[in-house]
């Protein structure tokens, strides 16, 4: 009978999820857009197309820069995000890969010739409210 209940139980149980909020500091041109990925997964990360989930931010002066991922069920993530200045949806590099653009990683991780790995970026999502709070660098300043 208790096997029975415990089994029920698990059935029935739902999903937790949470508000994750990314707010991104150092803007130093409030100018485009500022774009956010969410991985929960290495082999995912870091392409933007690859997400599991995302958001953007156009930027004016006097707006708080946090963006806003709801129903988060939680788990282990990784975020990525990007002032795209110009708009155009992609980060922007120049001839030799190198970006362009400001960007920021979760844990801020400061990797300057390589990606960095999921594992440096990921963090646990486990609250109802969790907020991260990412500070936007030029590659030339990691």
């Amino acid at each position: 009978m208790n096997l029975l209940l415990i089994f029920l139980l698990q059935f029935f149980q739902t999903e937790q999820s949470g508000l994750l909020q990314v707010k991104v500091t150092n803007v130093q041109e409030h100018k485009g857009s500022i774009r956010m990925a969410v991985y929960n997964h290495e082999k995912s990360f870091p392409s933007e197309s690859h997400s599991f989930r995302g958001g953007v931010l156009p930027l004016a002066p006097g707006i708080a820069h946090t963006l806003s991922c709801n129903n988060l069920p939680f788990g282990q993530y990784a975020v990525a995000v990007y002032q795209d200045m110009n708009n155009n949806g992609k980060m922007d590099k120049n001839g030799l890969g190198i970006p362009t653009e400001p960007y920021a990683f979760s844990n801020n991780v400061r990797v300057k010739w390589r990606s960095p790995r999921f594992g440096e970026a990921a963090f646990v999502f486990s609250q109802a409210r969790q907020e991260l709070v990412l500070s936007l660098k030029r590659w030339s300043e990691y």
